[in-house]
């Protein structure tokens, strides 16, 4: 039996879902999940189950919506009420990014027209190393992004307006910066180019959604300007999407995160533009230099060498689709936080889409644009050659990036250790309900709870603390680890059980609990 394209793009799914699905779930296992991020969303999602809504105890802001406009996690809640575990979490975002390769295999068919270029182009996706380090590190709202956007702009590209404008607002619900993200689409499809021949063959296919259509185009009849760009119904949708996507940025930055005690907390680093988001645009406007100087470092070229070398450098050829990549390329690009252009954690999510239809549009400019001899020879062997050529770059940028390549595979997890058999054994002394401190890499496994703290950073004493002395993680010394640990025991409210002369549990005297390991 012959495997159509379509039939391996579901099975390089399926494959995907569970080498990811069980590798994620390992990590977390093996307690290499931390208290930031996992922890505050299991905890998250738990209070929001028992009617708390979006609150936890472990980011800056009590209200995670005040922190990050993301009421796309409420369409996640439901599911976490009925399975009650960070498995959940872990599953749900892998079968999410998983996913995004079925809208940009429709996409690249309809874009290119050959299933097999179509089928490379979503094998690249799923071998794509930032798509794993995003996958990989804990659970964020913001990977969802990826398969949201991509599904928009296949419906885009289809004409279907309704499904496009809400898998948009769906794109735009999962952060802020996702708003933007969306507001740039719209600016790309608004300057895109009329084709008054395509527009007129595509005509009978349209009447339908010409009579759909008709009372919104009379609404913006104000001039023959304004009707000429809405002739062109992808133009007219740019308008109204980054209208709409604008406005509610403006709404979500200044009227619903400040209401919930938030704000754009994260801006401090961009510190070195200015205090405020109206500075540093001064700042950037006004002082160039200062921004090719925080640009063009070894480690910044060699991050845009990453995103994209494993999909040969194929956005370049599509200039039109660079404007997909604002706001996150300047993001990563203009701060001096290391961990935003280091490709190992989920802030390439929101250029992951870009670089894909970059990809997919920059291969089509480039068919189009290559010199044919004989037609069809000469282009079976055109699409053979990028056929290669993006299947070697694809497999090549797995191999030395991404975390189940052979460099980085993860073996440790298929092994135990005094560590993590100590860290099973303490995570299950605590009950449920009490207040709990512990290190960062023990706290997503105790976040079903009201209370929860990494070592450090709970503002009073916890019912239990569970330490392990050899990871000083979230202290600046030894030192101020060792005081922590002192003004729990001289409390004289406490009880303290060491065993293996490494791991430490300090319990409240009015349990009356004596933990052993």
């Amino acid at each position: 039996m012959r495997i159509t394209a379509k039939q391996s793009i579901w099975l390089l799914i399926l494959g995907y879902f569970v080498v990811f699905g069980v590798m994620t779930a390992l990590r977390h296992y093996n307690f290499q999940t931390q208290a930031w991020d996992l922890a505050a969303f299991v905890q998250t999602f738990w209070n929001t189950a028992q009617g708390r809504i979006m609150e936890n105890n472990l980011e800056q802001v009590h209200n995670h919506l005040g922190l990050h406009m993301s009421p796309w996690l409420l369409v996640l809640a439901p599911g976490y009420a009925l399975f009650q575990t960070p498995y959940y979490l872990l599953f749900i975002q892998t079968l999410a990014l998983a996913l995004g390769a079925w809208p940009l295999y429709l996409l690249a068919q309809k874009v290119l027209g050959r299933k097999w270029l179509s089928f490379v182009i979503v094998f690249s996706y799923l071998l794509y190393p930032s798509l794993h380090w995003a996958n990989f590190y804990d659970f964020h709202e913001i990977t969802f992004f990826v398969p949201l956007f991509l599904a928009a702009f296949y419906f885009v590209e289809s004409k279907r307006w309704g499904w496009a404008g809400l898998f948009f607002a769906l794109a735009a619900s999962v952060k802020e910066d996702a708003i933007l993200a969306v507001f740039f689409a719209g600016i790309y499809f608004l300057f895109l180019e009329t084709n008054p021949k395509s527009e007129a063959l595509n005509s009978k296919q349209d009447q339908n959604s010409n009579l759909q259509n008709f009372k919104l185009l009379n609404l913006f009849r104000i001039s023959n300007l304004g009707f000429r760009v809405l002739r062109n119904k992808k133009k007219a949708f740019g308008i109204i999407i980054a209208v709409l996507a604008l406005f509610y940025f403006l709404l979500a930055v200044k009227v619903f995160m400040p209401a919930l005690g938030g704000g754009v907390l994260r801006f401090d680093r961009y510190a070195n533009f200015g205090a405020t988001p109206a500075a540093a645009i001064a700042t950037a406007v006004t002082h160039p230099a200062l921004v090719a100087q925080t640009i063009f470092t070894p480690e910044k070229l060699f991050y845009l060498l990453i995103l994209l070398f494993p999909v040969a450098f194929l956005p370049i050829f599509s200039p039109k689709t660079w404007i997909l990549f604002l706001p996150g390329l300047p993001e990563n690009l203009l701060t001096n936080y290391n961990f935003q252009f280091s490709g190992l954690y989920h802030y390439d999510s929101i250029l992951i889409p870009a670089v894909l239809i970059g990809s997919v549009y920059g291969l089509k400019n480039l068919i189009d644009r290559w010199p044919s001899a004989s037609a069809r020879e000469g282009g079976w062997r055109r699409e053979r050659l990028f056929f290669w050529v993006i299947l070697i770059v694809a497999a090549l940028g797995f191999l030395t990036r991404s975390p189940l390549s052979p460099k980085n595979f993860p073996i440790s997890y298929f092994q135990d250790t005094p560590q993590k058999l100590a860290y099973r054994s303490m995570v299950t002394l605590v009950p449920d309900g009490i207040s709990v401190a512990a290190n960062t890499n023990m706290v997503p496994h105790l976040a079903h709870r009201e209370y929860v703290y990494a070592l450090g950073s709970e503002p009073k004493f916890m019912d239990m603390v569970l330490i392990d002395l050899g990871d000083s993680f979230g202290f600046k010394d030894e030192g101020a680890f060792q005081t922590y640990i002192d003004n729990y025991i001289q409390s004289g409210f406490f009880d303290a059980n060491l065993f293996e002369n490494r791991y430490l549990v300090i319990t409240s005297k009015k349990l009356k609990l004596v933990p052993k390991p």
